[in-house]
């Protein structure tokens, strides 16, 4: 019973980390290469690269071992880095893409 119940919490944790990691890539592609330049992260091109990576590691973790090996462990890292540090940096400086400004409606 008990060890069902830890591959249960490894496929959870595993297919969580598969989601994340998913989320995290196309998030991190939206932005502009200049929002990245602003916030003073890495350009977006590595990024991508970092994220794809983890989402690879973690898409073939969900067919036996779990993400507790080296690689997945370090796909865990990166996509907590990206929310935790890259991303909130990411929005403080620019957002997505060009602002234009907004039309009001309505009126004479």
């Amino acid at each position: 019973m008990l060890d069902s119940l830890q591959n249960l919490i490894l496929m959870v944790l595993s297919v969580a980390v598969f989601a994340a990691s998913v989320w995290g890539l196309i998030d991190a592609l939206r932005y502009p290469d200049s929002s990245y330049q602003a916030a003073g992260k890495q350009s977006r091109m590595l990024w991508g690269i970092l994220l794809g990576a983890a989402t690879l590691v973690s898409f073939l973790s969900l067919g036996g071992g779990g993400v507790l090996g080296l690689l997945g462990i370090a796909a865990i890292v990166i996509v907590l880095l990206y929310f935790v540090d890259v991303k909130p940096k990411l929005q403080q400086y620019g957002g997505r893409g060009p602002r234009r400004p907004r039309q009001q409606s309505g009126g004479w």
